[in-house]
This record gives structure tokens, sequence and C-alpha cells, in this order.
């Protein structure tokens, strides 16, 4: 064990002045960990009380300042805005001469690349995306979590080593994205992230309406070895009514969700298509299962129930069945509710998780921003 003591940073010579423009919950924890790697946090924007507050947590002691005068005093700047702010941001910058020749310009947004930085590189600026793919609080327990994280990493081929090195030196894995998979990458990482919380939080208001008193502790312990076996094995790791086919289960959920959570409905059928379908293809699903089980999932689009469930066999509980052709009708069900889009993770002043996995920043000047 090494009982060295070891310098702290404020002591360490530094490499390079660090300035963030828009501090929302990214940018001030990424500049908090670089000055963990040695360099100096210079300036930092923001308006928000909320951004102010979050810049006084992790980087005391740094003035708070317009964007253009932050790119003046630093040699490395973070633009953590919103990815629909950010084409205008550097715009602006490169055109109103913010931009220093041989300045890093590093954006954190997990849609772009690095092209969207060409002003600032017409302007002699050395472009690079870093994009962290976690999830952020706004609070030093953040740049904990960057130790490990992977990031999306794309720039000139002359600035790759430049940019991995910067990812090490946060803690995190560089992992090297092409420019043009850039949006698919970023679906990906929304895919997983941001529709896994809302899948969560719905689970944990159906086992409220359920009568479960502490569903955060039911589902812990499953969700946590879901996502492990799943991060595993892949579709190996598909269990449940969908992958066993029983399509009187799946009928039994629908018509309990028309009734207690309508809103649900249209998530629930989507995901299990979209289950059936990966079941079938890696063989878990039988293919004489996968029959009733998918005109159960097409029948369930509509609102109307029948007299029996889709085997034919009495629905659970005596309650109405999906009605499938050929059969008695039975009454008509209640009508399910559409749920309505969710907003995007844009900010307006300090917004809500984005992305990306990623995570909102300051946003209420049209310079800071972000939804990660």
């Amino acid at each position: 064990m090494n009982t060295t003591p070891q310098p702290d940073p404020k002591d360490r010579p530094a490499r390079l002045t660090v300035g963030v423009v828009g501090a929302g919950r990214v940018g001030p924890a990424l500049a908090a960990s670089l000055q963990l790697a040695g360099h100096r946090p210079v300036a930092v924007s923001g308006v928000s009380d909320a951004s102010r507050k979050r810049a006084a947590a992790l980087l005391p002691d740094v003035p708070l300042m317009t964007p253009a005068e932050v790119l003046q005093r630093a040699e490395l700047v973070l633009l953590t805005v919103p990815d629909d702010a950010l084409p205008g941001l550097v715009t602006g910058l490169a055109e109103t001469g913010a931009v220093r020749p041989g300045q890093l310009l590093v954006h954190t947004s997990g849609r772009y690349g690095a092209r969207v930085l060409d002003p600032a590189l017409r302007a002699g600026a050395l472009p690079l995306a870093l994009h962290p793919a976690m999830t952020f609080t706004g609070t030093p327990v953040d740049v904990q979590r960057l130790a490990g994280c992977s990031f999306g990493v794309t720039a000139p081929e002359e600035l790759r080593l430049a940019a991995e090195a910067l990812v090490i030196e946060m803690g995190g894995e560089p992992e090297w994205i092409a420019e043009d998979m850039r949006p698919l990458y970023h679906a990906a990482l929304a895919l997983g992230s941001n529709h896994l919380i809302t899948l969560v939080a719905q689970s944990m208001e159906l086992l409220r309406t359920a009568g479960v008193t502490a569903p955060d502790r039911m589902l812990g312990p499953l969700l946590g070895a879901s996502l492990d076996n799943a991060l595993r094995s892949g579709d190996a790791a598909l269990t449940g009514p969908v992958a066993r086919g029983d399509a009187g289960t799946v009928a039994a959920h629908i018509v309990e969700l028309r009734e207690h959570a309508p809103q649900a409905v249209a998530g629930y059928l989507a995901m299990a298509r979209a289950t059936a379908d990966r079941a079938l293809d890696h063989g878990l699903l039988k293919p004489e299962l996968a029959e009733d089980l998918l005109g159960v999932l097409a029948d369930g689009a509509t609102p109307t129930t029948g007299s029996t469930g889709s085997t034919g066999t009495p629905a659970p509980d005596g309650k109405p069945g999906t009605e499938r052709p050929g059969e008695t009708p039975g009454r008509e069900g209640t009508e399910g509710t559409e749920g309505t889009d969710g907003a995007d993770g844009t900010d307006g002043t300090d917004g809500t998780d984005g992305t990306d996995g990623t995570d909102s920043t300051d946003g209420t000047d049209g310079t800071d921003g972000g939804a990660r």
C-alpha cells in the first residue's frame, strides 16, 4: 500500500485554464473533475439561481462571467448547453470574435459530433465532442460517478489523442463515435436511460394502486437483477408472460390497465410487441404460442372486450377477456386515453434530465442551457 502523501490538486502546476459556458448539471461537474487532474477552472457562465448555486458548490471561488468573457480567459472551454441551442451559440461566438486560435472548444452534446463546431474551427479553435454517458444530479456526487463512465468521443483525427486524454483525466473511458453515427448513438442512450425512468415510474405507480406500500423496495432487487442479466446475456435474459407466450395473462394485464391506468396501455402494448418480436427472433417464444399472443396484442389496441380470454377460457377473476375474431362480443370496454408525448429534455431555466442520458444544463439566456 502506497502511504506517500499525495499533493493537493491546488498545489500542482495547472496545465490548462478551464471555462464553462452553461452552469447546469454537466458543466461544473466536468470542470471539477478536470480540476482534480491539475487543470484550473477560471470562469463560468450561468444566469439562474440554481446554476449559480451549482457553480458555487462544485467550483468555489470561480467567477461568474458572460460566455464571451469565459472564452477570453480560458484555454479549454466546455460548452454544456442544450442540443438545440448549441449551433446558434457556436455561430454567435465565432461571428463576434470570441473564439481564439488554438483554443480547445469542447461540447458535451450527445446528438452532435465535431462538425457543429465548424464555425469555431474556421476561427482557429480546436473542436472536440466529449459526451458523458451518465445521468447527472448537479451535486458533487457527479464527480465521483465519472470514474469509469464511458464518453462518446468525436473529433478530427489529429485531435483524437487529445480528446481521449481529456476523458481519461476526468476518470472516464473514451469510446470513439463516428460523426454520422452520433444521432443513432444518442437515440440508443435515450432509449435505454430516459425511457427506463418512465417505465420504472409507471411500474411504481401501478404497484401503489395495487396496495404495495414500498414499491421502490419491491422493485429494487428485481430491476437490479434484470439489468444485470440484460447486460450480461442480452435477449437470452428475457422472461415473463410475453416471452413465454402466456396470451391469457397478457390479456388480463390489458384489462386491468384499461381499468386502472389507461394512460399506460399504449406503452405496455408497444413494449410487449417489441419483446415478442425479440423473443421470437431468438427462439425463446414458440411460434405456435406466438399467434395467440400477437392476436391479443393486436386486439388490445382497441378498447373492446369480450366474454372470454384470448385462448377461449374465462378471463381471470371473472373479468371480461379480450375479444377475438369469431367470438361473441361482450360489453364494450372503456376507451383508454392516449398518453401525451413528454417534453424534450431541454431546459427552460434548469430542466430535468434529457439523454441523453444525459442531463440538463442551464438554459435561460440563449447561450447557456442544455439537455444531454
